[in-house]
């Protein structure tokens, strides 16, 4: 069956608009209740919820509480909390049947989400996300306007999460050590220079000062000219940026270069590899990163295994096959031994932390990772016929790959939301890329025009 409601990564839309409203969300409440008490014996199940610094964030909380009370349910607010903070209070909290993050992630403030987490701090399965698609479906809408006010009944749980991460780490681990934060005015704006402070960096920081409308606008992860000129003002070891609800980090150097999200996933393969720590010598990564990083990490002795795109099948991938390690070019990294969902700070402390025990520079770390010529794109077509019907395409693709072996890759596939064609092709050198991508311009041309 197809998903109706859920997207990539939860239910995502302009908030008051078809997608995203205070009555979808009411329906996303007692579809998770009904849910909730289908898979388990508690006629009253408890969910966990926090949000992000958007507007909106409250009246959806609002709105979500209402529904999911009205089965019976009771919500357990945290407040404005990092989304992976959701995950690991509600994998220790064995009342907790499930998770949930209001939040649109690094899209701007007018827009936000639901992100539902398992009772074990995963993203939800494909079943169970299936489930809670199809009894929202079912739902009835709200029969008057939904209101209320629901409390922060559980915001001191924040502190444990923090104290996790601070237990996660040596002591001191970043003593004499100076580091640029942005925090996207969103949910790690009042945590991240803490926790640093805590491990002993000096910290400087921008985008903390959230106002419900200021969320990634001009600043966090989708924006690092932002933290760039920091390092124009002074000397940093590292810096990071995080997104709007905190489970995507971007890593930055000591000279201030953005760091590709390849070259952070490598660099935490190589020191957990070093450190006994990446299980079966494995990372998971999806199938939009960069061919260079599975030669890079072949060199070493690390094997890289791709999903489709989304941090839910890198997650669920890696809970299938026992993986410590996985992530995106986005920013996404999960370190299963400590969250299996992304967490932009246990990654920019892992990264941190190997930038210490190494005693090498961060620049001099990534420096394995070299990105493989890339050319992508977008062509407008009349109609999406199977790709398989498509004959020279389907021919083009074939030689391609054939001639390619393990030095190129291709993707090529339909947009899911225009009228198009994506082509991506990456090869060891710029003109084996060129005239791979030409090639299937041509075949596109001939089948699709």
């Amino acid at each position: 069956m197809s998903l109706k409601h859920f997207g990539t990564d939860g239910i995502r839309g302009e908030y008051g608009g078809s997608k995203l409203n205070d009555a979808i969300a009411y329906r996303a409440g007692v579809a998770a209740a009904a849910v909730a008490k289908a898979r388990g014996a508690n006629p009253s199940p408890t969910m966990i919820v926090g949000r992000d610094t958007r507007a909106s964030g409250m009246a959806l909380l609002n709105a979500l509480t209402e529904g999911f009370e009205s089965q019976g349910g009771r919500i357990a607010s945290i407040g404005v909390a990092p989304t992976p903070a959701v995950a690991k209070i509600v994998s220790e909290n064995e009342a907790a049947a499930l998770g949930c993050a209001i939040t649109a992630s690094h899209n701007p403030h007018t827009d936000n989400g639901i992100k539902f987490f398992s009772s074990s701090g995963s993203k939800p399965s494909a079943e169970l996300e299936q489930a809670l698609d199809d009894a929202i479906d079912a739902a009835p809408a709200p029969l008057k306007p939904v209101g209320g006010e629901t409390s922060d009944s559980q915001s001191d749980l924040i502190t444990s999460y923090l104290d996790f991460i601070l237990a996660s780490f040596p002591s001191g681990l970043l003593k004499g050590r100076s580091v640029a934060l942005d925090c996207a005015n969103g949910a790690t704006s009042a945590v991240a220079a803490e926790l640093f402070e805590a491990l002993g960096a000096q910290v400087a920081r921008i985008g903390c000062s959230p106002d419900g409308s200021n969320i990634n606008s001009g600043v966090g992860s989708e924006c690092p000219q932002a933290i760039a000129k920091l390092f124009e003002s002074r000397a940093f070891d590292m810096g990071f940026a995080f997104d709007g609800d905190g489970d995507r980090m971007i890593a930055f150097d000591e000279t201030g270069k953005k760091l590709a999200g390849e070259a952070v996933l490598g660099l935490l393969a190589l020191h957990l590899k070093r450190k006994g720590r990446l299980r079966k010598d494995t990372l998971v990564t999806t199938i939009q990163s960069n061919l260079g990083l599975d030669t890079a990490l072949e060199e070493r002795g690390i094997r890289v295994e791709r999903v489709d795109i989304g941090d839910k099948f890198v997650g669920r991938l890696m809970l299938a096959e026992g993986y410590s390690l996985g992530g995106e070019e986005s920013g996404h990294v999960v370190l299963g031994d400590r969250s299996m969902t992304g967490d932009g700070l246990i990654a920019a402390l892992s990264v941190a932390q190997a930038v210490v025990e190494s005693e090498d520079p961060l620049s001099d770390l990534a420096s394995f990772y070299k990105a493989f010529p890339q050319e992508t794109r977008a062509i407008r077509v009349a109609a999406k016929p199977p790709i398989e019907q498509c004959t020279s395409l389907r021919a083009a693709i074939e030689s391609l790959e054939a001639g390619f072996g393990q030095q190129g890759r291709l993707l090529v596939r339909y947009s899911g939301t225009e009228p198009k064609i994506r082509l991506l092709v990456e090869a060891k050198t710029d003109a084996i890329t060129a005239e791979a991508i030409a090639r299937l311009e041509q075949a596109v041309a001939e089948d699709l025009s």
